[in-house]
């Protein structure tokens, strides 16, 4: 029977290389997304390779879908692997320009839901016989630059904090918590803005880190990870894997 890994945001973009790198190796998908034919799309194809997948239309942000979430994995045989991927910036505007709830709803996409998810799922994994976390953080959440949007920096290096803060639950609950915080990640957005950049723009920026190369880096932090490392990425460089 294929271990089960929830991927949220898993229908597009990162999510859907990190849903379909997963099933590669070998694990069935909740893949959870507001987008629903892009849920099922993704889903389709990994049971096409003949793993279990669930496509699920739900809010991480709503503290109410979460036990839709992890009885979805239960459903499946799960929860093995929690893939918390969902996020992103203050549409429009960002802090101080943004209102208090809309600089707060991108605190509680990138923040309090992970940690929320997280919470749900500790017991069903203990159940299980243990498992893995991988919170899917960002440069933005790492140094002390100036940042375009706040909010998302600071919920970001929350993310990270939070995961290093929980490297004992290995021992407690018997799931590895880890964290990824990739710089620019060439997807097709990312490809597309580097085409509209100057020459000197690009030669100023790092080069965009392959989709493949994140796959590859929580692969192996599910496989063998320590709980509570934090792996930073940055285009052109080596991974920089802080352990605990």
């Amino acid at each position: 029977m294929a271990s089960i890994a929830i991927v949220t945001g898993g229908g597009s973009g990162l999510g859907r290389e990190i849903s379909l790198g997963l099933a590669h190796a070998g694990y069935g998908i909740v893949v959870v997304d507001l987008d629903e034919p892009a849920a099922q799309a993704c889903a389709s194809l990994i049971e096409e390779r003949g793993l279990p997948a669930r496509a699920l239309h739900a809010d991480v942000r709503k503290p109410e879908h979460m036990t839709g979430i992890v009885a979805a994995a239960q459903n499946l045989g799960g929860p093995h692997v929690l893939v918390n991927n969902a996020g992103g910036w203050t549409p429009q505007r960002q802090y101080p320009q943004a209102k208090a709830a809309e600089w707060a709803a991108t605190i509680n996409l990138n923040l309090i839901a992970p940690m929320l998810l997280s919470q749900h799922v500790l017991d069903p994994m203990r159940e299980q016989g243990g498992g893995a976390i991988i919170n899917i953080a960002s440069s933005g959440g790492i140094g002390f630059g100036s940042y375009g949007s706040p909010e998302y920096g600071a919920a970001k290096a929350g993310l990270i904090r939070f995961t290093a803060s929980l490297a004992g639950l290995a021992s407690s609950h018997g799931v590895r918590m880890m964290c990824v915080a990739p710089d620019w990640i060439g997807l097709s957005r990312a490809h597309a803005q580097w085409e509209r950049m100057s020459a000197d723009e690009r030669a100023a920026s790092r080069p965009l880190i392959p989709p493949a190369d994140v796959v590859a880096v929580i692969l192996n932090l599910v496989q063998a990870g320590t709980g509570g490392t934090v792996v930073e990425m940055w285009g052109g460089d080596p991974p920089i894997v802080h352990s605990p």
